[in-house]
């Protein structure tokens, strides 16, 4: 069906309100009200908080490697190793101490900063089975040895 009015109105003229060079300057000078608030709801920049880079962020460490072979092989967290390997060796450092460990992998699971992107599917795995492993040599240890 064909519009009736080929040409419809467009409505309204614009208005324009005269101002001067000065008053236009005050107002891109001046934040427009609850900017302030806007930036308190953005997320924070977590650059400035974290430690410098290190040479050994990208670079597996002996102990690391020693901490990797005394794992049963299925609970080698390999690809976490290959793919962040400053995790791998912040892992093998704190893994002598059940409790250090386990706040680390729980940090490493558990977004408390919000807004952050996750592990990929096969790294998350193998830091829950980290987890896992955790939480049951310290339920064993906790244990009072069974009588024969």
């Amino acid at each position: 069906m064909k519009d009736p009015n080929p040409n419809p109105s467009l409505g309204e003229p614009l208005t324009f309100e005269t101002t001067d060079f000065a008053e236009a300057r005050r107002a891109l000078d001046e934040p427009p009200a609850g900017l302030e608030a806007a930036r308190l709801l953005r997320q924070p920049n977590w650059d400035s908080r974290r430690r410098p880079p290190q040479p050994t962020d990208h670079a597996i460490l002996g102990r690391t490697v020693d901490w990797l072979l005394e794992l049963a092989p299925n609970a080698r967290p390999e690809r976490l190793a290959d793919s962040i390997p400053r995790i791998a060796n912040a892992l093998a450092e704190r893994w002598p101490t059940p409790d250090a460990a386990a706040e680390y992998v729980s940090d490493l699971l558990i977004d408390r900063r919000g807004g952050r992107r996750g592990f990929p599917p096969e790294i998350k795995k193998e830091v829950v089975m980290l987890h896992l492993i955790l939480r049951r040599n310290r339920l064993s240890q906790a244990r009072p040895p069974s009588r024969p």
